[in-house]
């Protein structure tokens, strides 16, 4: 008999409880124990997270927890390793960074590692218990505990990710009025900053587009069709209301908040230099395709493909990069993350993984199949892909987001299952 906290989680509750330990344990260290800080720890949290995900995948299969159906892999996951062989290919002919191509290789494969064994868990393990565990004292406390101590050497990472969709959820489903609190002083935490010894709120515009996405979900999940129309008139009038401040107010407003609303006054992108380095590493990305030939275009530069960043006016990529300002291999853009890497044929596969969610959202929701258990998934992939779109590698270098679509595919298949199966004749 499973007793305690840990005995209470199933399959997908310890792979969760144990990314969110050695991530927080891990990121603690590397600043206070060996002092390498910010995004100088990316490199190092990604390969403890990779070789935790990897060790994770054999141990499933060891102890039986998935069916033999993992090894089969669905058609997208075949896509991806072939996209994946040929890109890798392309890279070592060019002659790219081989440290990226390692890299990007073991990011994919696991990907779709975790994708097979959660799509393909054994039905003992109950979705649910995921969801309730999250939720428990232990798991709360430990989240505040790190969004506490991420408000004096933020790490905006994806286990803060994974932190702000609990409290979202939180917030708006769970019924507890305990868990609402919490998940709100958790949210709360997390778009706390320090700077120069002063507490104070801070967010990014990423994360207000995932919040809207997660709201909208929200409502069409609770059918308030109305409301979720008065809501886009409220915001549409808060973008007027913003646009007719004077610029001597806009000034006092928190930087991500002022340089979108002088954005949308007209003001010259270039003047603001953390959105131009986006727009600048996509220039940078199709000077590149200059001289492509067809099948560049077709399969991308390779895996392990960098630019030169030695003119960008925002230095820090420059700084933080492996390998120095010359070659940079981080793009921010989604987009042109993937097509550098993969050409059109990887826009295609981006296409299919964006889709595929959505098209599943819409389905549930027409057939009235949404539950408090899928919409805790679809909070989650959603969050995700539209926080990555700006910024890549929180969908690319994350083993979560796979893990998370092959949990909510199990649901459907199961609960599909369940409906379809013959009822036992009457004797």
């Amino acid at each position: 008999m499973r007793s305690g906290l840990f005995g209470r989680l199933d399959h997908f509750g310890l792979f969760l409880a144990g990314f969110i330990l050695l991530y927080g344990a891990s990121s603690l260290a590397l600043e206070h124990v060996i002092g390498i800080v910010g995004f100088a720890k990316t490199p190092y949290l990604n390969a403890g997270v990779y070789l935790y995900a990897l060790a994770f995948v054999g141990l499933t299969f060891v102890f039986n927890r998935t069916t033999i159906r993992a090894a089969a892999p669905h058609p997208v996951s075949i896509l991806v390793l072939i996209l994946l062989l040929v890109s890798a290919i392309s890279g070592i002919a060019n002659d790219n960074a081989r440290q990226y191509i390692v890299a990007w290789s073991l990011y994919l494969v696991t990907a779709v590692l975790m994708f097979q064994i959660f799509r393909h868990r054994r039905e003992e393990d109950g979705a649910g218990n995921v969801i309730d565990t999250l939720y428990s004292l232990p798991f709360l406390a430990l989240a505040l505990v790190f969004t506490f101590l991420s408000v004096f050497a933020k790490d905006n990472h994806y286990q803060y990710v994974l932190f702000e969709v609990i409290a979202l959820y939180g917030m708006l489903i769970r019924k507890s009025v305990i868990e609402k609190a919490v998940s709100a002083l958790l949210y709360l935490m997390i778009h706390l900053g320090s700077n120069d010894g002063f507490v104070q709120v801070e967010i990014n515009r990423a994360s207000i587009l995932a919040v809207g996405m997660v709201g909208l979900l929200f409502l069409l999940y609770r059918k308030y069709l109305v409301t979720t129309f008065f809501l886009i008139f409220v915001a549409l009038g808060i973008i007027g209301f913003a646009l007719s401040l004077d610029d001597a107010t806009v000034e006092t407003l928190p930087r991500n908040i002022k340089e979108a609303i002088l954005l949308m006054k007209g003001d010259d992108l270039y003047h603001h230099v953390s959105s131009y380095q986006r727009v600048f590493e996509g220039q940078k990305v199709m000077e590149d395709f200059q001289t492509a030939s067809d099948s560049e275009w077709l399969f991308g530069k390779g895996l392990g493909r960098t630019v030169d960043m030695s003119g960008a006016a925002d230095k820090t990529p420059g700084q933080h990069a492996l390998l120095g300002v010359l070659e940079v291999h981080n793009i921010h853009f989604l987009h042109f993350a993937v097509f550098h890497k993969f050409g059109l044929l990887g826009l295609g596969v981006l296409a299919l993984l964006v889709g595929g969610p959505l098209w599943m959202f819409v389905v549930d929701l027409s057939t009235r199949r949404l539950d408090p258990t899928r919409m805790f998934f679809y909070f989650y992939l959603f969050y995700n892909l539209v926080f990555a779109m700006p910024a890549s590698n929180f969908l690319i270098a994350n083993p979560l987001w796979p893990a998370f679509l092959g949990m909510l595919c199990a649901i459907r298949r199961s609960d599909s299952l369940k409906r379809t199966a013959p009822r036992p004749a009457l004797t």
